[in-house]
């Protein structure tokens, strides 16, 4: 990827977010679903990537040990989210804000509406920069595009498991967490486009 592509999508990252936040009345359970969801259309893609490099080297390799961590990590993430919430905001009702995620309305339409596909467009935008103009299906083993997502969640849960130790002695005002988890996505983000 080129440092101009590395640029957009950093602005990308960050802008939703901060708009979301500053402008469009999301709080740190909207910024939370938000990166869940982007995670997620980042697994589909890698779902997509496999099938792709499996019609170009012509195999039927599916590391179902990797993808058995990968959904063994979505559930240790809710695990966790589910508990540091509750430990920062004990009357949260979870349900009830993920209903109002996605029918927030912006401009008049409840948001998953917008956001749903603007996440599916980011996604391919990044599979088409990064794997298929490049023809990286032609080089990269499987195993190896299925280790870098682990790595993801390893991270992920290392961070909601530091900040759930954390807020055990200190709870932050909002802005703190949403400030550390746009800064630390986009820091990992940008790390990993560089190697």
């Amino acid at each position: 990827m080129n440092q101009r592509s590395k640029i957009i999508q950093l602005i990308g990252d960050l802008s939703i977010p901060i708009l979301g936040y500053y402008f469009w009345g999301w709080n740190i359970y909207f910024i939370l679903f938000f990166y869940i969801l982007d995670v997620l259309i980042s697994t589909v893609f890698t779902f997509i990537k496999t099938n792709k490099i499996n019609q170009h080297q012509q195999t039927k390799q599916w590391p179902w040990v990797h993808i058995g961590l990968i959904l063994l990590g979505y559930a240790i993430t809710f695990y966790l989210l589910y508990f540091l919430i509750y430990q920062i905001y004990p009357k949260t009702d979870l349900t009830h804000q993920l209903k109002e995620f996605l029918m927030h309305k912006d401009m008049g339409l409840p948001q998953w509406i917008l956001l749903f596909p603007l996440l599916i467009l980011g996604g391919y935008s990044l599979y088409r920069m990064t794997f298929l103009m490049p023809k990286a299906y032609e080089t990269t083993q499987i195993q190896s595009l299925w280790h870098e997502h682990i790595k993801v969640f390893l991270l992920i849960i290392a961070a909601i498991g530091l900040l759930l130790g954390i807020s055990t002695w200190i709870v932050f005002a909002d802005w703190v967490y949403v400030w550390g988890v746009i800064l630390g996505s986009s820091l990992y983000r940008n790390l990993v486009s560089r190697a």
